[in-house]
């Protein structure tokens, strides 16, 4: 998909903080873990990977991602409230 900065509710490929879109989600994760956020930067697209217990193994994870997609790729960490607590990748 081109990319296209609105959210998935606008006709957009933006899925985060669309948890009731179709392919949306939310930034939060569970109580106690640490979401993590991938991001295409070239077509817009985003999705969750998975959720850890521990902010070091979601850098390890991010960082292994990063190194497997070097160029026009993002990867993202949140915590349980939502705040952003790391970032990795380059536009």
């Amino acid at each position: 998909m081109p990319y296209d900065p609105r959210p998935i509710s606008e006709g957009g490929n933006r899925g985060i903080d669309q948890p009731d879109e179709p392919g949306g989600f939310s930034r939060n994760a569970p109580e106690g873990k640490f979401r993590i956020v991938g991001v295409d930067t070239f077509d817009g697209g985003d999705w969750v990977y998975k959720d850890v217990d521990t902010l070091e193994e979601a850098k390890e994870f991010a960082a292994e991602k990063v190194k497997e997609n070097p160029q026009m790729f993002k990867v993202h960490v949140y915590n349980d409230q939502g705040k952003h607590v790391h970032q990795g990748g380059t536009f």
